[in-house]
């Protein structure tokens, strides 16, 4: 438990010194993967809290909405993203593994999970003019998270900053390509489930 307060901790300060923790992280042992999911996990909470507590005012809740669908859209972006980062970082030589990848994304979500926070607390303290600053955090959460995961990229792959560039537009492309197969892939299945099902049904006819 000291251990994992003390690899919490470092996620604080790794917002305000990324290079050398994000360096840390990977050489020092100063993160885990336990640390990871758990910041992964809270960013999963905090954005389902944000859905059914933000104001109303800045909010709209849907009286369908399914909390299952949030995390299972936001595992997806987040095994994604680190597979096609992997898949790339392989073929350009980068010095990251599949753990160090994880590591680095999931810690880069701190600010997320901050601002976010302090955005649901806001949303229900301010006035419609204040909407300004309201926005204002949530472009600062995409923009640090953004920052953090170039910064993390490079770091831990020991990329330059063009070539981190790069490999995160086609990490970003290879995320789609992953979308599209699993949606053929599951076309697919339906078709395949479905050819069965028609097989079957004629079998019972021709049978009784």
């Amino acid at each position: 438990m000291k251990q994992l307060r003390k690899e919490l901790k470092y996620a604080l300060y790794l917002t305000v010194h990324p290079f050398k923790a994000f360096w840390d992280i990977k050489y020092e042992k100063e993160g885990s993967l336990r640390t990871a999911f758990i910041l992964l996990a809270a960013a999963i909470v905090v954005q389902i809290v944000s859905f059914l507590k933000t104001g109303y005012l800045f909010g709209s809740v849907s009286i369908n909405y399914n909390f299952i669908n949030t995390i299972v859209s936001s595992l997806f972006l987040y095994f994604s993203w680190c597979i096609a980062n992997w898949c790339l970082t392989c073929l350009s030589d980068g010095k990251g593994t599949f753990k160090d990848i994880m590591m680095f994304t999931a810690y880069s979500l701190t600010p997320y999970i901050i601002l976010e926070t302090i955005r649901i607390v806001v949303s229900n303290i301010f006035i419609l003019r204040e909407q300004t600053f309201y926005d204002m955090l949530g472009y600062l959460a995409i923009a640090w998270v953004a920052f953090l995961l170039v910064t993390g990229m490079l770091t831990t792959h020991h990329f330059t900053l063009t070539r981190t560039l790069v490999v995160l537009l086609f990490t970003i492309i290879g995320m789609i390509v992953i979308a599209l197969l699993i949606v053929m892939v599951f076309a697919m299945f339906q078709q395949v489930v479905s050819f069965i099902s028609v097989v079957i049904d004629e079998a019972v006819r021709r049978v009784s």
